[in-house]
């Protein structure tokens, strides 16, 4: 194959993350060279989502963008992969013309041989069915990482097999498919080699993970042996999380104390609707449980707001329930009607202006309650993970050299700590004493 170089951009949620990193591994097996500037590149890559109408929508401004810039050079080639062609596939090569070619998500593997065969062809047709049969698992346990090189996502199952009538997921990844269990520990073996000292587990209803007989709290015990420092887990769903669970994974030091347990609303009528298979009272006597046992627990979740037929009495349940500071941070979106789901059949649509509204209300009740969560570390010390240098334009503490996250904070989703201190490495672990706190952030010295 001709030598050439290729800039990819991976747009969404984690998941999709992994899938790019191993994209970028099987191409520059094939002897491309990865670029960070798309105008020296000969392939334009865009890893796509296609969760949120509004990812569709980024989608769109990305690849446009990057049409324009190929226009300066018709020897470049454009190409779409990841969740959106199999989400929005009727019509996306009319709805993006601009696109030269369109990869599945799932389908990485062929990226070498296709391009080969593109580069090769003036063809501008779709030779990659999204009905394919692929494997979604493929390079990934020698990837080049997207993340800094201490921190690294590991999927440890694909596809989801609940039928919440909003989500896209079972449509966009099909139904569950687990790693088996020595792939994932061959991976972590080899990110530890390269210096890795955080992995973040992740699956869309990781509780339900199964293979070669090994639940997903064995699996956890087995991944503890490899000597990993911190290990964080997303996303567990409500009505599988158990208090047993909890302890269970909480046994070893190196599970960090953090729970990604999306919730999306409190009214149980709407819950019904939504096809969630937990109630209120479930839900209540979950949370207050977890903060009872294991008070040092850091919770964070999501809601929708505007879900067909959200009344302004469901609305109030919901921001009370949120006001109880049961979660540390919430992200909160609003509803989004997506192709494939039974939610987008509902009538009864909560007008857009009532949407924002709500969603601006709900964003004040959890920031109050954030800044309070956070204000409870002021005084304490903590074991903070260096992410970063800060620059001097950040404006978020002064006089903060450095910034990393203790165990309650993950990665690119919640705040960080800020760290006055000299010298330090991105990657180390340090003390630090916590002086001051904002909404999402913490700010302390290195002690």
């Amino acid at each position: 194959m001709k030598a050439y170089r290729a800039h990819i951009i991976s747009l969404g949620c984690p998941k999709n993350t992994v899938d790019a990193e191993a994209a970028i591994s099987l191409l520059r097996r094939s002897g491309c060279t990865i670029t960070s500037d798309p105008r020296a590149a000969d392939i334009l890559l865009v890893n796509s989502c296609s969760f949120l109408d509004a990812a569709w929508r980024e989608t769109l401004e990305e690849t446009e963008r990057l049409f324009h810039l190929k226009r300066s050079n018709g020897n470049k080639k454009l190409i779409l992969m990841g969740c959106l062609p199999v989400h929005r596939y009727n019509n996306l090569e009319q709805s993006l013309p601009w696109v030269d070619h369109i990869i599945p998500s799932g389908a990485h593997a062929l990226l070498p041989q296709l391009i080969e065969e593109w580069r090769s062809s003036s063809s501008k047709a779709t030779t990659c069915p999204v009905d394919g049969i692929y494997d979604p698992f493929a390079a990934y346990e020698s990837r080049d990482l997207l993340t800094p090189a201490h921190t690294a996502y590991v999927k440890v199952a694909e596809g989801c097999d609940r039928s919440c009538s909003f989500c896209a997921i079972p449509v966009i990844r099909g139904p569950l498919s687990c790693r088996r269990p020595e792939s994932i520990l061959r991976e972590i073996e080899g990110l530890l080699r390269k210096g890795v000292k955080e992995i973040t587990l992740i699956a869309q209803d990781i509780l339900s993970y199964c293979s070669s007989g090994m639940k997903f709290p064995d699996l956890v015990t087995e991944i503890v042996e490899t000597g990993v420092e911190w290990i964080r887990i997303f996303y567990l769903h409500p009505a599988t999380l158990t208090l047993e669970t909890v302890g269970r994974l909480f046994e070893r030091d190196s599970v960090c104390r953090y729970l990604e347990v999306p919730f999306q609303h409190v009214s149980d009528e709407l819950l019904h609707k939504m096809k969630r298979s937990h109630s209120r009272v479930a839900l209540e006597a979950l949370l207050s449980g977890i903060h009872r046992e294991f008070p040092d627990a850091v919770i964070r979740s999501e809601a929708i707001v505007g879900f067909p037929g959200e009344t302004e009495s469901d609305f109030e349940k919901l921001k009370d329930f949120v006001a109880s500071g049961w979660f540390a941070s919430l992200g909160i979106f609003q509803f989004s009607s997506e192709p494939g789901t039974e939610a987008a059949r509902l009538g009864d649509h909560v007008p857009k202006e009532t949407v924002e509204e709500r969603t601006a209300e709900l964003s004040a009740v959890q920031e109050a309650a954030s800044f309070d969560f956070h204000s409870r570390f002021i005084g304490k010390v903590l074991r903070v993970l260096v992410d970063r240098a800060v620059s001097n334009d950040e404006g978020v503490f002064d006089e903060c050299d450095f910034a990393g996250r203790f165990y309650g904070q993950a990665y690119e989703t919640d705040g960080e700590v800020y760290l006055k201190g000299k010298n330090l490495i991105p990657g180390d672990f340090v003390m630090a004493r916590i002086l001051d706190a904002g909404i999402y952030d913490l700010m302390g010295e290195v002690v």
